[in-house]
């Protein structure tokens, strides 16, 4: 498959990914939350709220690098010393600018949002927190592919609303690479069994 994106480094990013099925994944994720997050940007730019920016700026740095998009990790690198220096001047007037690049990438990865919304597997209790407690381990090592299987084999189980609703937190949570918040949703879940 030739996957040929503007500004992303595809022999990087499968290296990095570990595979083109986990990258070609990873560029649906991003799609998915791709909105949120510049929305979040935005906000917390206009509130002036350096912090909270910095920290998200952050992970769209890793996210873009992750996808090899790695001009544009470059620019939130950028964005994020910025930040770190509470430089709000020069954050104001690039900021636009770098939204507006990885606002480009958004059509080239729709095609990549998987559309499998296929049956769901019955509930099994058992199963699940197999598949809770490999995620957790794979979140320890720090193993990407692993974390986005689990994540995605729990989705495909027909769970009560409630549960359904904590499986689509934790999917963010590993989609945006916030292992911590993910691996404490892993564990609620588990607990709430």
């Amino acid at each position: 498959m030739n996957i040929n994106i503007p500004g992303i480094d595809t022999e990087k990013a499968i290296k990095n990914a570990g595979s083109e099925t986990l990258f070609t994944e990873l560029l649906g994720d991003v799609y998915k939350l791709m909105d949120t997050k510049i929305e979040k940007v935005e906000s917390y730019l206009s509130q002036k709220n350096i912090q909270n920016y910095t920290v998200e700026v952050h992970s769209l740095k890793t996210t873009c690098r992750m996808i090899g998009a790695m001009d544009l990790g470059e620019d939130f690198y950028t964005l994020e010393k910025l930040g770190k220096e509470n430089n709000l001047q020069q954050i104001e007037k690039l900021t636009p600018a770098v939204l507006n690049s990885l606002r480009s990438l958004k059509p080239y990865l729709e095609p990549f949002v998987s559309k499998n919304e296929d049956a769901k597997t019955d509930f099994d209790k058992a199963t699940v927190s197999n598949i809770l407690n490999r995620l957790i381990s794979a979140i320890d090592d720090f193993d990407l592919g692993a974390a986005e299987d689990a994540v995605k084999q729990l989705l495909s189980y027909n769970c009560n609303e409630a549960l359904a609703g904590k499986l689509d937190a934790l999917d963010k949570h590993v989609t945006n690479l916030d292992y911590e918040d993910a691996k404490e949703v892993a564990k609620q879940i588990l607990a709430s069994l």
